[in-house]
């Protein structure tokens, strides 16, 4: 079963058009760690195979990783390992960088630094800003994450240490 958990509403009355049940669970006036107990206490309703995080602008802490190991998937809006973290736009523009990519992966404790399931780039040039770059990013970050997970669920992949063997 599909659902949607954000710390941020924004997506609910997307999520509820499509009938998708949606689960709003802030994290200010948190601590991390708390905020994880609710994310994991909603995710046990639903006993998911995979988790996708995606716009989730947060690091996960340790405590969260064992219960999905290999499990996660995270869509970063660079080519790692380079730009890791947030803003990878602006430090793409601020290098002078030829082409962005995106970067599906599964997540570790090593932060942007997991196992790597599909990526992709395309060109850019100096004409471009930060922004436009970001708004170009935008749709390879979605035909990177619709490949990785089609392989995924096709259960093409296979986590080799910190690594992954595609089976095309």
């Amino acid at each position: 079963m599909l659902a949607v958990i954000s710390n941020y509403e924004v997506l609910g009355d997307l999520t509820r058009k499509f009938n998708i049940p949606f689960h709003y669970l802030p994290h200010a006036d948190r601590s991390r760690e708390a905020h994880e107990a609710e994310v994991l206490a909603v995710l046990a309703q639903y006993q998911p195979d995979f988790v996708l995080l995606a716009k989730y602008m947060r690091t996960l802490t340790s405590n969260f990783m064992p219960h999905y190991s290999n499990r996660l998937i995270n869509i970063h809006h660079s080519f790692l390992p380079a730009f890791v973290g947030a803003s990878p736009y602006a430090q793409a523009y601020a290098r002078g960088m030829k082409i962005i990519g995106a970067t599906a992966h599964f997540v570790n404790e090593q932060f942007d630094q997991s196992p790597i399931i599909a990526q992709n780039v395309i060109p850019i040039d100096h004409t471009q800003s930060a922004h436009e770059m970001a708004q170009a990013g935008r749709d390879v970050e979605k035909i990177v994450l619709a490949r990785s997970l089609r392989m995924v669920f096709d259960e093409q992949v296979f986590v080799h240490g910190n690594k992954t063997v595609i089976f095309d």
